[in-house]
């Protein structure tokens, strides 16, 4: 029998996300679910692709109206999103 002491799994999970280097790709994953869900299929539906790079969000509108709407908007997005992810998870959101 080994002299390790039991340790809770969400702490052993949470050693192995860090070890593997899994939580900023687990971070991206949850904005870019959490945009798409607040943005609706009207705007994904003009959205041709969303990643994330150093806490900024990068949208690309294929619409350049949408584009305009979206940038003239973008703090409010940023609010929104923020709230729903519960932190200060994004800095900024960039409309391309």
């Amino acid at each position: 029998m080994s002299g390790n002491k039991p340790q809770k799994l969400g702490l052993v999970l949470s050693s192995l996300i860090d070890k593997w280097g899994m939580r900023e790709r687990m971070e991206t994953a949850k904005v870019i679910e959490t945009w798409a869900t607040l943005a609706g299929p009207q705007i994904n539906g003009v959205t041709d692709a969303v990643w994330l790079k150093d806490k900024r969000l990068f949208v690309r509108i294929i619409s350049s109206a949408w584009r305009q709407e979206l940038y003239m908007r973008r703090k409010e997005w940023l609010q929104r999103l923020n709230e729903e992810l519960e932190g200060g998870t994004v800095e900024e959101i960039i409309f391309r």
